[in-house]
């Protein structure tokens, strides 16, 4: 009695199996790609109090979700680097010397990128800019 109890709950059992192993095919998972930005960024930023221009060096990395995204940002790579550039040059030593300040210097290059993306190929490929190296010359 136990077997034939077993085999009628098999087809139930089987049709969950489908239904859920069907609808975790549909959700492909999110692709993730990170991108160096080579060579590493050097620019002057502010002035020291005698007069001297300070450095910043960083080794920046975005981070996509597509080969064709990482393919965009390859392709405008010089575009993305010279609004990386001013980006950092036009900061000040509040800005780069606390973590708070960093955070939103990621948050405005995100914009800025996806914002220049948005204007050459209609979309916005960049979901985060991450500092991997960030040292300043005072």
């Amino acid at each position: 009695m136990k077997t034939s109890r077993s085999i009628r709950h098999l087809p139930i059992a089987l049709l969950i199996l489908v239904t859920f192993g069907a609808s975790a095919e549909e959700a492909p998972p999110e692709e993730h790609r990170y991108l160096e930005l080579k060579p590493t960024f050097i620019t002057n930023f502010d002035f020291s109090e005698t007069g001297h221009l300070k450095y910043l060096k960083a080794d920046v990395n975005v981070k996509t979700g597509s080969s064709a995204a990482e393919a965009a940002v390859k392709y405008h790579l010089p575009l993305m680097r010279n609004a990386i550039v001013l980006l950092l040059s036009r900061q000040n030593e509040g800005t780069v010397s606390t973590s708070e300040g960093r955070q939103d210097m990621r948050a405005e290059a995100v914009e800025k990128l996806n914002e220049l993306l948005v204007q050459e190929e209609g979309e916005a490929y960049i979901q985060d800019v991450l500092f991997t190296n960030f040292i300043v010359q005072r």
